[in-house]
């Protein structure tokens, strides 16, 4: 179930909606302007328009050959070639060595094929270039939850929550780790 979830986090950062490209380290004041208003969505209801333009901001690099780069990264994963698929992310990271996605997808790569430390790593690049990226910080939380690091897991879940409040998959993590983490190391 967890991977699951963790794939339909992945697939998400492939949608593409009409919005225009944001570009990788310079301000953007539509996509600022989107994360205010997801920081204070009432529900998930109101809330999910708001993440799925700030998917599509994040899934356009700005650079059609990074993007085609990422899209030849998916199907090589898809079709079960994790090394392909890292190549595809090296050369997309070596032209957009700002762009958080690229990052993001490697930590998607490394965690199927059950690379903890290297999802970590690459979940860290990730928020180094987009500190916002709540699926990133809920994604950390789930593999801190495997490896046994409640607390750790429990921190990301929460850190998710700040930024997007509604975020499901944090949501169920917050529930699932609270009762079994509070009340230890206080």
């Amino acid at each position: 179930m967890r991977r699951f979830v963790f794939a339909l986090a992945a697939a998400f950062t492939l949608v593409a909606c009409n919005a225009g490209p944001s570009a990788p380290g310079r301000a953007d004041p539509e996509l600022d302007a989107l994360f205010d208003q997801l920081a204070q969505a009432e529900d998930a209801g109101s809330a999910q328009a708001l993440e799925r333009a700030i998917w599509g901001r994040w899934a356009d690099s700005g650079s059609p050959t990074v993007n085609i780069l990422l899209e030849r990264a998916t199907a090589a994963e898809d079709a079960g070639d994790a090394e392909l698929a890292e190549r595809f992310l090296d050369q997309a990271s070596d032209l957009a060595p700002d762009y958080a996605e690229t990052w993001n997808r490697r930590a998607n790569l490394y965690y199927s094929i059950d690379d903890y430390p290297g999802a970590i790593a690459a979940i860290q690049e990730t928020l180094k270039r987009e500190p916002r990226h709540f699926a990133a910080l809920a994604a950390l939380g789930m593999i801190y939850e495997e490896l046994g690091q409640q607390r750790a897991a429990l921190e990301a879940f929460r850190a998710a929550l700040v930024i997007h409040p509604n975020y499901e998959t944090a949501l169920q993590g917050v529930r699932r780790l609270e009762p079994r983490v509070d009340g230890r190391d206080a």
